[in-house]
């Protein structure tokens, strides 16, 4: 009986340490592995906005106009060129208004407001 015991306790301590094999590609909180953007983002006019995490289905405010569209995706970095993106899609459409403070993308269900970050944020 002693020896199924201590079987038993060497069987549960390997199968402990066989779970602490660390894995840089799992999911962050966000759901997205880690190393990668973590927030949609596009960068428009030499600027980088970020999704609001306010949904995707908002009306279009009046005064915004489509200016573009997505025109490439990298989700392991921030886009460093207008029209680029990162956790969007190509071809989805972008929407300005006067105030450059946000844009909107559209999407399926709606539009998705993303507001400019400052150097400093």
């Amino acid at each position: 009986m002693k020896k199924r015991i201590e079987i038993l306790l060497i069987m549960l301590c390997l199968l402990g340490l066989s779970g602490c094999n660390p894995n840089h590609d799992e999911p962050t909180p966000t759901g997205y592995p880690s190393g990668e953007a973590q927030r949609p983002q596009i960068m428009y006019n030499g600027v980088i906005y970020f999704y609001t995490a306010d949904g995707f289905d908002h009306l279009l405010p009046d005064g915004y106009e489509q200016v573009g569209e997505v025109k490439e995706v990298d989700n392991r970095q921030e886009p460093a060129e207008d029209w680029c993106g990162s956790r969007v899609e190509v071809g989805q459409k972008i929407y300005v208004s006067n105030d450059t403070s946000t844009i909107y993308v559209e999407y399926e269900t709606g539009y998705a407001e993303f507001a400019a970050v400052s150097e400093s944020e």
